[in-house]
């Protein structure tokens, strides 16, 4: 005759130690996979939102207005395009692309502003163009943020006869009748510091619209393809 024996009491609670080990462990593993899909989902955007930046920065830039309006500022020409350009700010007359549901000349600045956290942002402002020389109303302009968060925007612009760079524009001690027939330069770089992921130094070549700047005149200059 066979006699059935079950399990002691101590080789259950062995049993049960050594399940619990086993559920942590696996626990510990799906959640550190589950983490490392989230960074990876994280970067991927992080990586797509730095592309669609780079191609609004190249597409505003790449068709910036060269008509001209009378100035009355010292030490410049008396007829000059709206191009105001600082070190860390840069104002402009530009198209916007029509996919992002405006289309259109609009008066641009990019800049850096304090965001709702008190983080700098990278802020692309944006207003229907009126057809006045200037435009100041910048707070109620319509805005996008292209990167945050920022601590520092540096630009410098590219005279495109020496091929030397100014952190303004137009250059200081450069004779006027030495720059482009736009008075425009031809390229902007861009030093952002602080955006995650980082961005790398970027240059984008400026182009003056022709068919919409009648006005305008000579060639465009900056080269390469947008």
């Amino acid at each position: 005759m066979f006699h059935c024996h079950g399990f002691t009491l101590v080789e259950v609670l062995i049993a049960l130690a050594l399940l619990s080990l086993l559920m942590l462990v696996l626990s510990g593993a799906l959640r550190a996979m589950g983490q490392t899909e989230e960074r990876v989902e994280q970067r991927v955007a992080a990586a797509d939102d730095y592309r669609a930046a780079v191609q609004l920065l190249n597409d505003v830039l790449g068709r910036v207005s060269a008509r001209r309006y009378a100035s009355l500022q010292a030490g410049t020409p008396q007829q000059q395009p709206f191009f105001q350009a600082a070190p860390d700010t840069l104002a402009w007359i530009g198209v916007m692309p029509a996919r992002y549901g405006l289309g259109g000349r609009h008066y641009l600045r990019l800049a850096v502003e304090p965001g709702p956290d008190g983080d700098g942002q990278l802020v692309l402002r944006y207003a229907p163009w009126s057809g006045a020389p200037t435009f100041d109303a910048w707070p109620q302009a319509q805005a996008r943020v292209l990167a945050a968060p920022v601590q520092s925007l540096a630009l410098r612009y590219q005279e495109p006869a020496s091929g030397g760079w100014s952190p303004v524009w137009p250059p200081p001690g450069v004779p006027l009748n030495t720059l482009p027939s736009t008075l425009l330069p031809g390229a902007v770089a861009l030093q952002i510091d602080g955006a995650q992921p980082a961005w790398p130094p970027l240059v984008v070549p400026l182009r003056a619209t022709r068919t919409s700047d009648p006005s305008a005149q000579g060639g465009s200059f900056g080269g390469g393809a947008r």
